[in-house]
């Protein structure tokens, strides 16, 4: 019987190419589109999940306040002390290891050449007792015993030493040997942790002394059980009483927090990198798409079946029962499932590489391999037929005799058609996220165009790492000899994306324990001016702060301030000029005060900065070009002469821009996503918009004829017929309006600089649904309005 099904099924649908063809269509790019999101939610949510302990791992976090400032500064690193104090005095901590980058240019040497290589870290030698990273070469318990161990990544291993072990092999980094001990597989995607070797931190003076003064390291643990988080802790928060206890008096303000490693990428504001609020929004446009994809196929078929109600009918006269018509129709349905859902398997391995460029995201399909996989195949196959195919089916064989010989395969109902509330449906979500695409898309653009304060165009960034202070200095001079070249400077961060910690005292006129907490970043003493950052009062830094920054003796630093700054200080700009304040032991007065720049994302409101002059290490050089100037020719200019001066360097550029684009990348990603499926879902929408419209049309005919026997023109005829269905995309307008209003509304409040929702937008999403399902349903209102009323009526 099955087989016989089966049978009919394929012939059926062989003998309905176009219809079949074009409802398969839009399954399969239905399920294609949700099989692509389904990867990349799942890849969001499978960090460190990797690793044998994921759930045991613990990420320890620091945050502290100042008396005087107005809320806690969150900091992803942890003083030193806590490792020791952690693995000592903590019952429920197995292990403790802390992780620190390697600032100070890492330059290999290689031949005659040295490569610079970015991604390197040190670490405690248990470190792989707790990231149980797959080791391909090396005992991993004793890797990083000894001081000067390094272990390699295999893609750094294969780049030094190809066709050759990499163990016990000498790599020379700025200048120190050091003893390759190991050699791990490379990083998958789905972790926080990006690296390209790590080197071992026994001897580095900064950890001689347990020291709680300064927070520098990631620290992470390996609990004994994955119920010890809460015990955790509460312990911490006794420790820090115990090892603050005289900062806490002053007015300080501590707190240590420990979290899942793996929970880290989404959930936590201080170290995470993803969000999960964009996790949920295209989780929500996963699940709306194959929402839509079902509902079109419902629509499409009970539509296609109007054709078929001579077939139906007759079977049903010549004894055919429910049962058979049911299942008929359930396996007709179950079949073009099953084969688009095979093709969208293909297509999403197929298209899962670029589908990963374009969100940014090198994905893997790891796990193709596992039953569990094959069992959600499986169930989403059944899932959806029932879905999509059991409502048709049912429909189809409940319909009498009578009705289908008259057109009608369901009697009349009472109530609300469901084809029509489906339709709504559809036409909500779509106008939904129309809704959520302009209002992402006119955000992106104004963060672009936004004047944050400082001027980031056409500044060229070489990495300052590895750069000797008389090399740097050299440079400059040469550079600003050229006609393409306007200016250079250096600072320790990005100018967009500043990270360093301070706290202001010994404020001059405030009392001894006023305190506030600041960011601040050493610069090079033309920074204000290259960057174009407005001055507001005092002059800029000049030689001779730089020799007084500089002397070893009794170093007099010389600040600039912002606005914001000033005011926290309780001084106008104006007053604040030569006032001494101590920026974490560095004192001095303040020479400038300059605008209040955005020199974070635009996530964050703009608090107090501190620039100083510090030329101990630059990680970044600024090279602002003239405009007029052909980029290529400038860049050019800039290479021959980077490589006169420093031969070993390599010339690695990036523009500013890049970095302040970098900071909203996920935004972007998932804007451009939404702007993807979006359109996709108004297609699927107005697939079954002109299921519907096929459908009642069909319905209509003899309506129809007789209208235009007694005169009706077919101008009168096409708006009578769209009318119905235009009400419809009102309707769904209306209900959609509110709702993307509110999820706006909250997606800006993570910006605390943003456009407003404006009623244009709203008016400009309703016209274009509103225009779509018009020039959707003309062309069966207006071939139905055109049709010979003979050929109407001639059926009875």
């Amino acid at each position: 019987m099955i087989r016989n099904y089966i049978k009919i099924a394929w012939r059926n649908i062989r003998k309905n190419k176009g219809f079949s063809l074009l409802n398969m269509s839009g399954l399969t790019i239905g399920i294609t589109c949700f099989l692509l999101l389904a990867t990349y939610i799942y890849h969001e949510f499978s960090y460190e999940r990797f690793l044998s302990h994921a759930d045991r791992i613990a990420y320890f976090s620091l945050s502290y306040k100042a008396p005087n400032s107005p809320e806690m500064v969150s900091s992803s690193t942890t003083p030193t002390g806590l490792q020791q104090t952690l693995q000592s005095d903590f019952p429920e901590v197995e292990q403790a290891s802390r992780l620190y980058p390697y600032i100070q240019g890492g330059l290999v040497d290689i031949g005659n050449q040295s490569l610079k290589e970015n991604k390197l870290i040190y670490a405690d030698k248990n470190i792989f007792e707790i990231l149980d990273y797959d080791f391909i070469e090396g005992n991993k318990k004793h890797v990083l015993d000894e001081p000067n161990q390094i272990v390699l990544t295999e893609t750094l291993a294969k780049k030094y030493f190809p066709n050759e072990s990499a163990i016990n092999k000498t790599l020379i980094i700025d200048k120190v040997n050091w003893k390759v001990s190991g050699v791990i597989a490379d990083m998958p995607s789905n972790t926080q942790f990006r690296f390209s070797a790590i080197l071992s931190n026994q001897g580095l003076a900064r950890y001689k002394e347990a020291s709680w003064n300064s927070a520098n390291d990631i620290t992470i643990g390996l609990l004994k059980t994955d119920q010890s988080f809460q015990s955790v802790q509460l312990k911490l928060d006794n420790l820090v009483k115990d090892k603050f206890s005289e900062s806490i008096k002053q007015g300080y303000e501590f707190g240590f927090k420990v979290e899942k490693l793996s929970d880290i990428h989404l959930h936590s504001k201080t170290a995470g990198t993803g969000n999960i609020l964009y996790v949920y929004i295209l989780m929500a446009l996963g699940i709306a798409l194959i929402v839509l994809t079902c509902i079109n196929f419902t629509n499409l078929i009970l539509a296609n079946a109007i054709e078929r109600k001579k077939e139906i009918g007759v079977k049903k006269v010549l004894g055919a029962g429910r049962k058979t018509i049911f299942f008929q129709f359930l396996f007709e349905c179950s079949l073009m499932i099953l084969i688009s859902l095979i093709i969208s398997l293909v297509a999403t391995w197929l298209l899962l590489p670029l589908f990963g460029h374009f969100m940014g995201v090198e994905m893997q399909i790891n796990f193709w391999n596992k039953p569990i996989f094959y069992i959600a195949i499986l169930a989403f196959f059944i899932i959806l037929s029932l879905l999509a195919g059991g409502w048709p089916a049912y429909s189809i064989s409940s319909s009498k005799p009578i009705s289908i010989f008259r057109s009608k395969l369901i009697e009349k109902q009472t109530g609300i058609s469901l084809s029509k509330v489906l339709i709504v449906f559809q036409f909500c979500i779509s106008i939904f996220f129309i809704i959520c695409t302009l209002f992402a898309g006119q955000q992106m653009e104004f963060i672009q165009s936004k004047n944050t304060g400082l001027d980031r165009s056409d500044i060229l960034v070489l990495d300052g790492r590895g750069w000797q202070d008389k090399e740097r200095q050299l440079l400059k001079d040469k550079l600003s000899q050229l006609n393409s070249v306007k200016g250079v400077t250096a600072s320790y961060d990005s100018p967009v994306n500043i990270q360093g910690g301070y706290t202001i005292n010994e404020v001059e006129g405030q009392a001894p324990d006023f305190s506030i907490d600041v960011t601040a970043i050493p610069i090079e003493k033309d920074f204000v001016s290259v960057f174009n950052i407005k001055s507001i009062a005092g002059s800029s830094l000049s030689d001779t702060d730089i020799l007084r920054a500089r002397d070893t003796v009794a170093p007099e630093n010389s600040f600039i301030i912002n606005t914001l700054a000033a005011t926290a200080m309780g001084w106008t700009p104006k007053d604040a000029i030569g006032k001494k304040i101590n920026l974490n032991g560095r004192k001095g007065t303040v020479k400038q005060v300059v605008e209040s720049f955005n020199f974070k994302s635009l996530h964050n409101e703009i608090t107090p900065v501190v620039l100083f002059p510090e030329y101990g290490y630059f990680g970044n050089i600024f090279i602002k070009l003239h405009a007029g100037v052909p980029t290529q020719d400038a860049l050019n200019q800039i290479k021959t002469i980077v490589k006169e001066i420093a031969t070993k360097n390599n010339y690695d550029y990036h523009f500013l821009n890049d970095d302040f684009n970098q900071l909203y990348l996920q935004d972007q990603q998932t804007t451009r996503a939404m702007q993807l499926f979006s359109f996709i879902t108004i297609s699927i929408a107005c697939m079954g918009l002109f299921a519907l419209s096929t459908y009642t049309v069909q319905q209509r005919m003899k309506e129809i004829g007789i209208r235009k026997i007694v005169g009706a023109s077919v101008i009168k005829i096409v708006s009578l017929l769209s009318v119905d269905f235009l009400r419809l995309v009102v309707i769904a307008l209306a209900i959609s309006i509110p709702f993307g209003w509110f999820a706006m509304h909250k997606w800006l409040d993570n910006f605390a600089y943003h456009i407003e929702l404006d009623w244009w937008i709203f008016i400009l999403a309703g016209g274009s649904a509103l225009l779509i399902s018009f020039l959707t349903i003309s062309y069966q209102t207006v071939r139905a309005a055109m049709v010979n009323p003979i050929d109407c009526l001639r059926d009875e």
